[in-house]
C-alpha cells in the first residue's frame, strides 16, 4: 500500500519535444541527464498522457516550437536551448522540495 501511495504523490511531468527541424543542441540527451537526477521523486510522461501536473517543452531552437498549441491551463517550462538546463533544474527541484504547484 505505501508504493501505491508513493506512485499517486509523485508529481506527473509531461514532455513535448518539437519537430527537430533545426536544432542548436541535442535536447534528447540533455533531457535523459536531467530526468536521471529524479529518479523516485517525478514522474516524467508524454505529453498527452492524462492527468500530467505540468510540462516540459523541449525545443531545439529559438522558435519554441514545442510550446505552440498549448491546448490546457497547465504550468509549464519551456526549454529552447543548453542556457536553459540550470533554471529547469531549479524548477524541477521546486516541485520535489515545495510537493505542490
Amino acid at each position: 500500500m505505501r508504493a501505491l501511495h508513493k506512485l499517486k504523490s509523485k508529481k506527473k511531468v509531461g514532455l513535448k519535444y518539437c519537430g527537430g527541424c533545426n536544432p542548436s543542441y541535442e535536447r534528447v540527451e540533455m533531457f535523459q541527464r536531467i530526468q536521471s537526477q529524479f529518479k523516485g521523486q517525478l514522474l516524467f510522461l508524454r505529453h498527452d498522457e492524462p492527468h500530467i501536473d505540468v510540462m516540459v517543452f523541449l525545443s531545439g531552437c529559438h522558435r519554441a516550437c514545442a510550446a505552440q498549441d498549448l491546448n490546457r491551463p497547465i504550468p509549464h517550462y519551456s526549454v529552447t536551448g543548453e542556457n536553459n538546463v540550470e533554471a529547469l533544474l531549479d524548477w524541477l527541484k521546486s516541485l520535489t522540495v515545495k510537493g505542490d504547484l
